[in-house]
């Protein structure tokens, strides 16, 4: 295991996911979009995985042992999380008014809107709801912060006992979501008078986040211990000739996904995402080369790509109905906003540091 987060092979896979989510909002058309949309289901709770690979440790290789380190490095990673949100929501607030008052509608309609007592209630029960979307966004991609803090603050609550629970507890989690997804198929109930087969039921806090939280917590003290047990040359060289076996189960949690996709239909996870997850998290040890451009867009610009790219696809469509800018196709679509978004939060801020080291010459 790296002493440190920086891990290039993740690094790269980062970037490889927030492109998968933006297909997730502008997908592609036919077989090929559908094939794209049931690979694209590991991606979110693959950023929850990493979230809890690195939640209890630092940059420093220093590892999160007893309770009062485990709030300690939580209460951190909070902190910094709770900054990013603010950011990040209140940009997409300040779109939103904006949206509103160019239509005509006034301000207390636009408030109202989405702050009211039903919005409130499906906010904070599935972290979903009008208070991160509305008609000039229609998508609702910043439930993955919101409900990445509420599993922080459940983990500093439940500290003393998280290293007894957590192995139960994913088991118990990911049971109860794929039997909501088959009663979706089956017999949709209705729980809290809402179908189960609306997307905020299962996709949320409590049977995405914390699992896969728990997935990536599990899956570092394991490789800590298997490094403290064989040394860390051995370590390296057990992961290394395991690389083939974990492609293979790559592969097969993405062939799995696709036979779920065109057996039961779209679904939130799909149980070939979960394996494909797990690879990940194991490839992630094999010393991959990754090259320096996927690793360096991923750690300089996935999280951007991940939070603006809705805004983007939001301005390209109200820019194409009126006509400022040409129409475009479906599949034309999901290859402009990642074409822009990789621009905008990759290659442009590298020119721009490129120009200040020169001018500092």
């Amino acid at each position: 295991m790296d002493k440190s987060n920086d891990n290039s092979f993740i690094y790269a896979i980062k970037f490889i996911a927030c492109l998968f989510v933006i297909t997730i909002h502008a997908p592609f058309e036919g077989t090929f979009g559908d094939v794209i949309y049931a690979l694209s289901r590991f991606a979110v709770p693959f950023f929850f995985a990493i979230s809890g690979r690195f939640l209890l440790v630092k940059r420093d290789g220093s590892f999160a042992g007893d309770t009062a380190e485990i709030r300690k490095f939580t209460k951190n990673r909070l902190i910094k999380l709770l900054k990013m949100t603010a950011i990040v929501y209140s940009c997409y607030l300040i779109y939103s008014l904006c949206f509103f008052h160019f239509k005509g509608w006034s301000f207390g309609y636009w408030f109202h809107d989405k702050f009211n007592a039903y919005e409130t209630r499906t906010f904070f029960l599935f972290n979903s709801g009008r208070y991160i979307y509305d008609e000039s966004y229609v998508f609702d991609h910043l439930w993955f912060l919101f409900a990445l803090i509420y599993v922080y603050v459940l983990i500093i609550i439940f500290a003393p006992v998280l290293r007894k629970w957590y192995k139960w507890l994913i088991v118990l989690l990911l049971g109860l979501m794929f039997f909501g997804e088959l009663l979706q198929t089956v017999y949709p109930i209705r729980p809290f008078d809402i179908s189960i087969s609306t997307w905020y039921i299962l996709r949320n806090w409590l049977f995405v986040g914390m699992p896969f939280v728990l997935i990536g917590v599990v899956f570092t003290d394991n490789a800590k211990k298997r490094k403290n047990d064989l040394g860390a040359e051995k370590y390296k060289e057990r992961a290394k000739a395991l690389l083939p076996r974990n492609i293979l189960i790559l592969a097969f949690g993405c062939a799995l996904s696709m036979i779920e996709k065109f057996t039961i239909g779209k679904k939130e996870v799909y149980i070939g995402s979960v394996i494909i997850v797990f690879a990940l998290l194991m490839l992630s040890e094999c010393g991959i080369n990754t090259g320096k451009v996927l690793p360096y867009l991923g750690k300089r610009a996935s999280s951007l790509i991940y939070f603006y790219h809705v805004m983007i696809i939001s301005a390209l469509d109200i820019l194409s109905q009126n006509g400022i800018i040409p129409s475009y196709t479906m599949s034309q679509k999901p290859i402009l906003v990642m074409v822009i978004a990789i621009l905008v939060f990759g290659v442009i801020p590298i020119l721009i540091n490129k120009v200040k080291v020169n001018e500092q010459k």
